[in-house]
């Protein structure tokens, strides 16, 4: 039989049972803020520091995007037309309507620049004459003050013009080059860019086409086959005879 004092001893021991589950219980509950405030980064670790660099790099990807967002209808990368914006200040109706005319700018560009025909210091000459005339064409949609910024730029361009440079040679003949697989097809290229470049007069681009035509045949360009050569010298009369006054 079960003493008084047995049983008050049996009592004790459950109590201090039951104190022992509750102080295990507690303690887990602390360590958990602790886990999850570490897995955080909030200790200013390593964690917090890439967290921090990957924040900048989609703060930068955020900007960009919202710049290209200003103006929705540009699509895809035009560094031309992106400098000239950042220049004059255009706004997004603005390079809506001067983006294609630097398209048609640099579709003249590119087979000029590729001409082997021609000497550095023509190609110079024609790509200043087609970069100015650019900036005569998209004039009429400035503002006043934008006019202002893009005659001034022109004028320096043209002055850049006038200055010699080191080893140039005026009316020099270009250098001997070798012959190509197909040499008719940057004459042509460049030809029928220049034909189809509004910013110039119809007199301009006759002029122009002439030149490129003429350097095709003369002495040190690539040579042309028979039937090639006789196209160049059939349109070389047609457009002297255009430009007849």
């Amino acid at each position: 039989m079960t003493t008084q004092k047995e049983q008050s001893r049996e009592v004790n021991i459950v109590t201090l049972f039951r104190w022992m589950i509750a102080a295990c219980a507690m303690a887990g509950l602390l360590m958990v803020p602790a886990a999850s405030f570490a897995q955080h980064g909030g200790g200013g670790g390593g964690g917090g520091g890439k967290s921090s660099t990957s924040d900048t790099k989609a703060d930068k990807e955020d900007q960009k995007q919202a710049e290209k967002a200003q103006c929705p209808e540009i699509v895809g990368n035009h560094a031309l037309l992106e400098k000239m914006a950042a220049d004059l200040t255009l706004t997004c109706p603005q390079e809506d309507k001067i983006e294609p005319m630097l398209h048609d700018e640099e579709s003249v560009s590119k087979p000029l620049l590729g001409y082997v025909a021609f000497t550095q210091e023509e190609k110079d000459a024609m790509m200043l004459k087609v970069k100015l005339a650019a900036r005569v064409e998209i004039r009429p949609i400035l503002t006043p003050d934008q006019q202002k910024k893009s005659d001034a730029e022109a004028a320096a361009l043209a002055a850049t013009a006038d200055q010699p440079k080191k080893g140039g040679k005026k009316d020099g003949k270009p250098k001997k080059v070798p012959a190509q697989a197909d040499a008719f097809k940057g004459e042509d290229d460049l030809s029928n860019a220049l034909a189809a470049y509004k910013a110039f007069s119809v007199k301009e681009r006759q002029q122009y086409i002439l030149q490129v035509k003429q350097a095709a045949r003369r002495e040190g360009a690539p040579p042309l086959s028979a039937d090639d050569a006789a196209k160049v010298d059939a349109d070389i009369a047609v457009l002297q005879k255009q430009l007849q006054p």
